[in-house]
C-alpha cells in the first residue's frame, strides 16, 4: 500500500480527507489543510474518509451513498480503495495518529480484524 500511495497519480487528492479537515459553515462545508494535496489515487480520499465512516460506527449505507455520488475521471479500483481503508482505520486505532474513540474494546477489536482482512486482501 506505501508504494502505491507514493506513485504519481493523475488525480488531485486531499491527502488527510478526514472530519478533522472539514469546517460546516453559513456558507456549506469547507476542507481546510491543503498543505497535504497532492496527485495521487482517488481511492486513498475516499478510502480514509470511508475509514471514519467506519471508525463512527456509520451505517454501511453511507458509504454506499458517497461512492455513489462522487464521480471519477477513470475507474475506481475496489481492492485499492478496500486497502486505503484498512490501513486508515489501522493508523487510527494503533498508529502515531490514534483517535479518542469512544469505541470498546471489542468494537476496536472488530475494526482491527476487518481491517487487517481488507489490507491483506489487497
Amino acid at each position: 500500500m506505501g508504494k502505491i500511495y507514493l506513485q504519481p497519480g493523475a488525480t488531485l487528492i486531499h491527502g488527510d480527507y478526514y472530519p478533522g479537515s472539514w469546517l460546516k459553515t453559513d456558507y456549506g462545508t469547507r476542507v481546510i489543510d491543503p498543505e497535504f494535496v497532492f496527485l495521487g489515487h482517488p481511492e486513498f480520499d475516499l478510502g480514509v474518509m470511508i475509514a471514519h465512516l467506519k471508525l463512527a460506527q456509520q451505517d454501511e449505507v453511507l458509504a454506499k451513498q458517497v461512492l455513489s455520488q462522487y464521480r471519477p475521471t477513470g475507474d475506481l479500483e475496489p481492492a485499492l480503495l478496500q486497502g486505503f481503508t484498512g490501513v486508515e482505520i489501522l493508523r487510527r486505532l494503533i498508529g502515531l495518529a490514534q483517535l479518542p474513540l469512544s469505541l470498546d474494546l471489542k468494537q476496536k477489536k472488530a475494526l482491527l480484524e476487518e481491517a487487517a482482512e481488507m489490507v491483506l486482501c489487497t
